[in-house]
């Protein structure tokens, strides 16, 4: 670690050649002089305010005898009447300081330089997510530059044991990592254990913003099962953090990660909270019932086409009058695949365009698809309602989750039949049963049991009859959501 040199023209060398100034352009110097005394302000330009000019006025009418001792607590005391200020003594330390975007004063004869982070950010504004949309409610969401994100949290959670940490993660990009949590309500454990996780990451550069923070704290490779949240909205975050959870808001991008998150953290939707009681519980369970629907119904509907003895007489009448060309497991199998494809193309064109695309996907090649005999209607018909049961899965992760392990179970029943339904069931049901969350069961709080905590998010309840104990695994020191006076 370099030590700041007394000679000015010493750090500012320095300082140029660490940060290549004569290769980058946005690299810059500006020199003047305070109380005779030679300055420089070394900045990234498009990170500068202009009311940094003010500033620079300020310094240039600095006379001689007021720099005659303690030159820099002075000039903190009385020429920067700027809110955020520090110093420090290490070059190194300066040039991440520029690098990140605060500008960096140096006076000829000190061994302290100044710290001005009088940055300005470019930055797309606040609007509705599209992936959590709701028909009420506030219409911000986060944008790419962290410190607005956690303004946003700031602004719905105004406790003072909230807490914002930031840690600097990535040799090269040494991007801005905040930690949010309630202090009083969060698992002491579980923070210390995510504080150690994140100052080990060493990486380059998080070219995947919170995705790579994502990888390198749940470290799982096979289980497709989202271990965090992710979320744009600010309201969302603030539910989850007086729940207990932790947030983690990285810098460069637009989503918040919620942990720990289990099955049931991840088909809640706002939506459901923002209607009445009767109405946000027939929401809630209809949410669970279509992520069953998306899972097993074309997988039920293909076994019971395939193996018709496995029905009472009842239910003859489910199956195909004429399965076609094509095995039926196959068709369900292309029709999958099919599915996918038009939801990534959707992906890739113009939004103006996205809905000329779903039309012609499902439209005329399903109908074209029956009238040649490469489908039979009940598979377009099953698959579809699958299709929209997971586009009902509030959390994005999952639903693409769910997906996978539909068409694993298709391709278990196309070559197995029954044999292969039962072993790829038990399969799924062992590996939600067997995953955790940062230590919490995937299926809390069915197991471990807890009545109170599933209530809450299985049925919509008024804030009146809503139990007054947080739905949090874990013991928190803050266990009510209600004040003392609000029970007396």
């Amino acid at each position: 670690m370099k030590e700041i040199f007394k000679e000015i023209d010493q750090n500012l060398e320095y300082l140029k050649n660490e940060l290549h100034a004569d290769l980058s352009f946005d690299v810059l110097t500006r020199t003047f002089k305070v109380g005779d005394r030679k300055a420089g302000l070394v900045y990234i330009d498009g990170f500068i305010k202009d009311r940094l000019i003010y500033i620079l006025n300020r310094l240039m009418d600095v006379k001689r005898e007021d720099l005659s001792v303690d030159a820099i607590q002075k000039i903190l005391d009385k020429q920067l009447p700027y809110y955020e200020v520090s110093t420090t003594t290490n070059l190194d330390d300066a040039a991440d300081k520029i690098l990140a975007g605060p500008q960096i004063l140096l006076i000829d004869g000190e061994t302290e330089a100044i710290v001005i982070d009088g940055r300005t950010w470019m930055s797309t504004a606040p609007k509705e997510p599209e992936l959590e949309k709701s028909t009420r409610g506030p219409g911000d969401g986060f944008v790419e530059t962290m410190i607005f994100n956690v303004q946003m949290v700031r602004r719905r959670l105004r406790d003072s044991e909230l807490i914002t940490e930031v840690q600097k993660v990535g040799t090269r990009s040494k991007n801005d990592v905040a930690l949010l949590y309630i202090n009083d309500i969060a698992d002491p454990d579980l923070v210390e254990d995510i504080k150690k996780k994140i100052k080990k990451i060493e990486i380059d550069g998080l070219p995947m913003a919170d995705k790579t923070i994502e990888d390198f704290l749940t470290g799982d490779n096979l289980n497709p099962l989202p271990k965090v949240r992710y979320t744009e909205r600010p309201d969302t975050t603030a539910a989850h953090l007086l729940e207990g959870k932790i947030c983690i808001i990285v810098d460069n991008s637009p989503t918040a990660l919620i942990l720990p998150s289990t099955f049931f953290d991840q088909v809640q939707s706002l939506e459901d909270y923002r209607q009445a009681p009767l109405p946000g519980t027939y929401l809630k369970l209809l949410r669970l019932f279509a992520t069953g629907i998306s899972l097993f119904l074309p997988v039920i509907w293909l076994l019971a086409a395939l193996q018709p003895e496995l029905l009472p007489e009842t239910l003859d009448f489910i199956g195909p009058e004429k399965i076609g060309e094509v095995p039926l497991g196959i068709q369900f199998i292309i029709a999958s695949l099919g599915i996918d494809f038009v939801r990534m193309a959707s992906f890739q064109v113009p939004s103006s365009l996205a809905t000329s695309l779903g039309i012609i996907g499902a439209l005329l090649l399903g109908d074209f698809a029956t009238k040649v005999g490469l489908f039979v209607p009940e598979t377009i018909i099953y698959m579809a309602i699958g299709a929209i049961g997971n586009f009902a899965i509030s959390g994005f992760e999952l639903a693409l989750t769910i997906k996978l392990l539909r068409f694993i179970l298709l391709i278990l029943v196309t070559g197995f039949q029954l044999y292969g339904f039962i072993a790829g069931t038990v399969a799924i049901l062992a590996l939600f049963v067997f995953s955790k969350s940062f230590g919490i069961s995937y299926l809390w709080p069915i197991i471990p049991f807890d009545w109170n905590a599933l209530k809450s998010y299985i049925f919509r309840q008024s804030i009146l009859d809503l139990s007054h104990r947080r739905p949090n695994i874990h013991s928190p020191t803050d266990s009510d959501r209600y004040s003392k006076d609000d029970q007396e």
